[in-house]
């Protein structure tokens, strides 16, 4: 598996949200995507940021490199690209 963190300024949550879940969401899996979860900017920003699970790394790189995505994350109202950065899990622990 291979995750990313992606970073990127929204218009306005339930916007994103409602295009994510739909044709992001589409977007995604033809592209190898796993699963997703998005977070809030707790400081009031517009921002948030997305963990996103892809088969592979040539998954992700698909998706990234899909003329189509930036059009629907603009539908969704993100205000820019955003920023991927890979991540590796190395612990989850109980409080």
């Amino acid at each position: 598996m291979y995750t990313t963190l992606a970073e990127v300024e929204i218009e306005d949550l339930a916007r994103f949200l409602s295009i994510f879940a739909t044709d992001g969401r589409e977007k995604r899996e033809a592209h190898g995507s796993r699963g997703a979860e998005v977070l809030s900017a707790a400081d009031g920003s517009d921002r948030v940021i997305v963990l996103i699970d892809w088969q592979d790394e040539e998954a992700y790189k698909r998706f990234v490199s899909d003329p189509s995505v930036p059009q629907t994350m603009a539908r969704g109202g993100a205000k820019g690209r955003p920023r991927f950065t890979p991540v590796t899990r190395v612990g989850c622990f109980a409080a």
